[in-house]
């Protein structure tokens, strides 16, 4: 989340910059006056935006609107010579935030004019703004360096506005160019500004769909039952860390060779709810071999971090029920879901334990799907047979064009004879036991699972087999190439819930 909303910040400050020091004659003399050397260097940034008449660039106004996730902003960042001439040597630049100038306008704010918009502003935080690179580097026969991107976070600082200050706030962020290699920099073009406004909105009373639920009951039902009792639950009250008694994180690459990198500290407990965060963060993989055939191996970074997280409860049979709100973005894969395993770890090996995918969503064939399915093991190892369904996310919200800023309920319900997988109460997969006993699953081995039905069978003596719960944010693979305007994106978890009969 700091990553995405310094991303955001930066580029709102660039072009406020720019209006400060260079457009207003008034009070900045930028007149020839017969001595100025035609290699000082200038910044240059968004000319398709600035038309000349205005340097101050304002990005246009935050504010919170349940329908509608605002964009991030992404500015391009450049140095050119004096009248944009070739450079006849390499030059770098260092680039800054340029906190003294920033005061020296917010100082003489009350003076009016040029000054007035700095009253009441504030520099903007680091954690919604990312800046690409700390330099620009010109290179001999160029007009324009390399670019360096700034990237402002919306929809974090949409949050913080509404969540934190409530009321309304103009940021500007100042960027500087300092330290010329080996040209002059005229000192009245070397900073840009940018200014963004966060407006508050008052919210009206919503729906509790919007926010976490507090109330445990103890009592479930399902098949027209009334009898199944509250075995094991989380609620996410905690603050910090998931229970760690309950839960383990992955680490690392794990599957479906996604983008992401696990980590556990992606995964954080606040406000009544289990937030699992999506960053674009470039991260060391620690088992690269270059050349290696192995896509968890012959990866020199990961370019993304998130969490997932693995219960130490597994169950047979009853009700799981989970509230949540998903993120929607493109490169989203969240999901809640189970697989059979046992404490004999060379056991029941995927796909052959069963799997059950209350919630997936992710593309199919371009278009945004939630998905509910379940699989075993086929004649092929590491190969599943699917019952599977998709639903297309416009299908709710065309219906609620709200859909994608509330939590929702997902449950599956499970007893000898049928898994069925609900959303917001509607059956969306019904998996009939009859059909799901494995094949070879590669190995003819029976103790192993071969054959069995992992839904219905209950394991070998002694080795407490059942289905654990995962509750995960993987980013690529059949969610999409991530929307970087969209990073970073939370998975809301408010509660996990298991029911059974009483015995």
């Amino acid at each position: 989340m700091k990553n995405i909303m310094k991303w955001m910040t930066a580029c709102c400050m660039v072009g406020f910059s720019i209006g400060f020091y260079s457009c207003n004659k008034e009070y900045v003399d930028l007149e020839y006056k017969g001595n100025i050397d035609l290699n000082q260097l200038n910044l240059v940034q968004a000319r398709a935006v600035w038309n000349g008449a205005e340097c101050n660039l304002n990005v246009p106004e935050l504010r919170y609107d349940p329908e509608k996730t605002p964009e991030n902003y992404s500015y391009s960042l450049s140095t050119a010579l004096y009248q944009e001439r070739v450079a006849g040597q390499d030059n770098t630049v260092d680039l800054i935030i340029d906190t003294d100038s920033l005061n020296t306008a917010i100082a003489k704010s009350s003076e009016g004019g040029l000054y007035a918009k700095y009253a009441d502003v504030e520099l903007l935080p680091e954690e919604f703004y990312q800046l690409s690179s700390d330099k620009l580097t010109l290179l001999a026969g160029n007009i324009f360096s390399e670019e360096a991107t700034l990237l402002m976070f919306s929809q974090n600082l949409v949050d913080y506005i509404q969540k934190e200050v409530k009321q309304s706030k103009t940021y500007v962020l100042p960027i500087r160019i300092v330290n010329s290699t080996s040209y002059q920099i005229n000192s009245k073009v070397n900073t840009l500004m940018y200014f963004v406004t966060a407006t508050y909105v008052k919210e009206e009373e919503e729906g509790s769909e919007y926010f976490p639920v507090t109330d445990v009951p103890e009592i479930g039902d399902a098949y027209g039952e009334t009898d199944l009792k509250l075995v094991w639950h989380d609620e996410f009250n905690g603050t910090g860390v998931p229970d760690l008694e309950k839960w383990r994180f992955e680490e690392g690459f794990q599957r479906n060779e996604e983008l992401q990198w696990y980590s556990e500290q992606n995964a954080l407990c606040e406000d009544g709810a289990l937030v699992i965060t999506g960053k674009r963060q470039r991260v060391e993989n620690p088992n690269y071999e270059a050349g290696s055939t192995d896509w968890k191996k012959n990866r020199e970074y990961a370019e993304y971090t998130s969490s997932s997280i693995v219960s130490k409860y597994r169950f047979r049979y009853g009700t799981m029920e989970v509230r949540a709100k998903i993120p929607t973005a493109t490169g989203a894969w969240p999901a809640i879901w189970t697989t059979g395993g046992s404490n004999d770890s060379w056991c029941w090996e995927w796909p052959l334990g069963g799997e059950i995918d209350i919630l997936e969503y992710y593309l199919v064939g371009g278009v945004p799907s939630i998905h509910a399915n379940a699989c075993w093991g086929s004649d092929t190892r590491w190969s599943a047979r699917w019952d599977s369904y998709n639903r297309p996310l416009a299908d709710f919200t065309g219906k609620d064009p709200k859909w994608a800023s509330k939590y929702h309920v997902w449950r599956m319900d499970w007893n000898d004879q049928y898994i069925r997988l609900y959303l917001d109460g509607d059956l969306m997969n019904e998996i009939d036991l009859n059909s799901t006993s494995n094949g070879t699953g590669g190995l003819s081995d029976w103790w192993r699972g071969s054959w069995r039905n992992p839904f219905r069978d209950a394991g070998n003596d002694g080795e407490n087999f059942g289905q654990q719960i995962f509750l995960n944010l993987a980013m690529g693979g059949n969610g999409g190439t991530p929307d970087l305007s969209k990073l970073p994106m939370e998975y809301h978890i408010d509660y996990v819930r298991v029911y059974q009969k009483a015995e």
